[in-house]
């Protein structure tokens, strides 16, 4: 899809929301032990007690236990990964704005906040990396999410101005976060994910 605008982006909403959910969710109560474990495991990883109930997209995904154990460990890759959270989180934006996926925007909005990151910012990442107030290493980042989006590469002048700040495991980590982010983006569109915690969606600033 072409490049979403903020005029645009009830339109996007309706069309991913519109309609119901594709796959219901699961009830605890009828998890596979298998299922079970895994979610004991990725919580006690992630070092909190195992809730009554999972987030609703989690809840879907368990009906994929293999899915579901991969994507939370790769979470928890990114939740302790290399790139500062700040940063993470506006490539993470991006990523959302750009897949137009309003649950992953508006989750990400939040955790983007809790960063540091203000509503300015926010309108800022909408406009993109040629907006005014980003610094170089700033608008490489928002950059390369656009490129690994339409070239599915890093240029050579981005990975330039990402080196003079980032390491190797940094720059190795950045394409990794795209994509599962994408991905992750791509499940919840595709199923009709109902908007969580905030329900404004793709009009969360």
């Amino acid at each position: 899809m072409s490049v979403l605008t903020a005029d645009g982006a009830a339109a996007r909403q309706q069309q991913v929301n519109g309609g119901p959910e594709r796959i219901a969710q699961l009830p605890r109560a009828d998890f596979p032990p298998e299922a079970q474990a895994i979610c004991e495991q990725v919580f006690a990883a992630l070092g909190i007690d195992t809730p009554d109930s999972l987030a609703p997209y989690f809840a879907i995904l368990i009906k994929h236990p293999g899915l579901f154990q991969r994507q939370m460990e790769a979470g928890i890759t990114f939740f302790r990964g290399a790139i500062p959270m700040a940063e993470r989180e506006l490539a993470i934006l991006r990523v959302a704005w750009r897949a137009g996926a309003p649950y992953e925007w508006s989750e990400h909005v939040a955790i983007a906040k809790g960063c540091g990151w203000s509503e300015a910012d926010v309108e800022r990442v909408i406009a993109g990396p040629e907006a005014e107030g980003w610094s170089d290493h700033q608008r490489a980042i928002l950059r390369a999410v656009d490129e690994l989006h339409g070239d599915t590469m890093i240029s050579d002048a981005t990975w330039a101005t990402l080196s003079a700040s980032w390491n190797e495991a940094q720059l190795l980590e950045l394409p990794a976060l795209v994509g599962q982010y994408l991905m992750v983006a791509m499940i919840q569109n595709s199923i009709r994910l109902p908007l969580g915690n905030d329900p404004r969606g793709l009009a969360a600033r």
